[in-house]
């Protein structure tokens, strides 16, 4: 089950960095003041109409995995819930890290952009798993 979990909680975390990537892409073309930044945090602090927008994203990303119809989908999408849920606010956290590190070089970036969505997804899938 940790397996399982880690794995698809490392790929949620991509397509969470992917939805803000594209969703601050967007703002900085119909905004330009705006800043192209994939933290949250860090896009709220530097452009807060950006950091604004991007919480709103990822809010309504995590509470789209939280309705469930009947009793027998709920009881089997309880764990996917949970890793949705872990790994978005996690998320906030984690994102930070390439701003942590300041370098020249654009591959430095994005090898921190993939370690952290790795380390998201692994600290998010054993938060599912045992609690």
């Amino acid at each position: 089950m940790l397996a399982w979990n880690v794995a698809s909680a490392i790929g949620y975390s991509f397509i969470l960095t992917f939805v803000m990537a594209v969703i601050s892409l967007i703002l900085k073309a119909f905004y330009p003041p705006t800043v192209f930044e994939i933290a949250p945090i860090m896009s709220l602090l530097k452009s807060p109409a950006s950091g604004v927008v991007q919480l709103i994203v990822l809010a309504l990303l995590v509470s789209f995995s939280l309705p469930v119809g009947s009793k027998v989908a709920e009881g089997n999408l309880k764990q996917v819930r949970k890793v949705a849920v872990y790994a978005g606010v996690s998320y906030l956290a984690f994102s930070l890290l390439p701003s942590a590190f300041t370098t020249p070089y654009l591959q430095t970036t994005v090898g921190l952009v993939i370690a952290y969505n790795v380390l998201n997804g692994a600290f998010s899938g054993a938060l599912a798993t045992y609690f």
